[in-house]
């Protein structure tokens, strides 16, 4: 049974000048004419998360069906401006048109992963409650599936150059080669990648270069916890030393099987020695955090409802 009827309005989320425009007017905007579809197009383009947001809020309309045929950063800021909306009857959809794609892989099989009809025909609604950051006693971001802190954040930037986009846009940029730009950019950087001092639960952190909260089944297509945090009021959190590869390959071993060890918490509470610059990757997305005296992970209060194949 389709979750699209008569009496809602389907969105089709895109970026216009995405590298995919032309596979994404052929694949989903095509397909839905052929198949007799209605919808509206939804418009997210090249600017901050702040910006799409606040211009996509006063077009989310209740009781939408809105699928994002993007990339992740369209997903993420997708999602922010749901949550923002806080219309009612919202759901929201991914189709996997980026360079990453961890968003869609997470909620969608591999059949509906690009085919609008197809996840329109299967799909069904979850409850998700995303992570909330906040700087300084601000809230800042939400993160569906997970917020890396430190180093991991750091590497992340390196997928995130022209050159290298303009390589991963052929789609054919797998996980060995993804690695192996890992393993090389790990060697370089490891020794210079702590997170600044911090405390936490009354213990001062020194040699930390990580700290991991995830609320999904998957980080950056590679590791997976095997649980849907998303779903609980918990999510995973792991700090990490990555300056010698040999005591954390029982973690590498384990994310990659899905089965990521770690705490299961409702909150994670760090105060900083002196106010610090901070690599945080939301979702894929990346941002330099400045001066941060403390910073707050929770679950929001707000849900998503998500729809999915899987």
């Amino acid at each position: 049974m389709t979750v699209l009827t008569d009496d809602r309005r389907l969105v089709i989320a895109y970026n216009p000048h995405s590298s995919r425009a032309a596979v994404v007017q052929t694949m989903v905007f095509d397909r839905l004419d052929q198949a007799g579809y209605s919808y509206e197009r939804l418009e997210v383009r090249q600017v901050s998360l702040a910006d799409n947001v606040a211009r996509l809020v006063s077009q989310i309309q209740p009781h939408d069906l809105i699928l994002s045929a993007a990339g992740d950063g369209s997903a993420h800021a997708m999602a922010h401006a749901v949550l923002a909306a806080n219309q009612p009857g919202v759901e929201l959809g991914f189709l996997a048109y980026g360079n990453f794609n961890d968003i869609p892989r997470s909620f969608n099989t591999r059949v509906s992963l690009r085919d609008p009809v197809a996840f329109l025909a299967q799909a069904h609604v979850e409850t998700l409650y995303p992570l909330s950051v906040s700087v300084n006693g601000a809230h800042i971001r939400h993160a569906l599936l997970y917020a890396t802190f430190g180093w991991t954040a750091q590497a992340a930037q390196r997928f995130d150059n022209p050159a290298l986009r303009r390589q991963l846009q052929t789609g054919k940029v797998g996980t060995v080669r993804n690695l192996w730009r890992l393993g090389l950019y790990y060697l370089a950087s490891r020794r210079h990648s702590y997170v600044p001092t911090f405390s936490e639960e009354d213990y001062v952190h020194r040699h930390v270069t990580d700290m991991l909260c995830v609320n999904g089944p998957r980080v950056a297509g590679l590791f997976r916890t095997g649980k849907k945090y998303y779903q609980t009021p918990n999510f995973l959190y792991k700090r990490l030393n990555v300056t010698w590869l040999t005591i954390n390959m029982p973690f590498l071993l384990l994310g990659l099987i899905g089965r990521m060890p770690g705490r299961a918490v409702r909150a994670v509470d760090v105060t900083f020695a002196s106010p610090a610059l901070l690599p945080m990757q939301c979702d894929g997305e990346v941002v330099e955090l400045q001066k941060v005296a403390r910073l707050q992970i929770t679950k929001s209060a707000t849900p998503l409802h998500i729809l999915m194949t899987k």
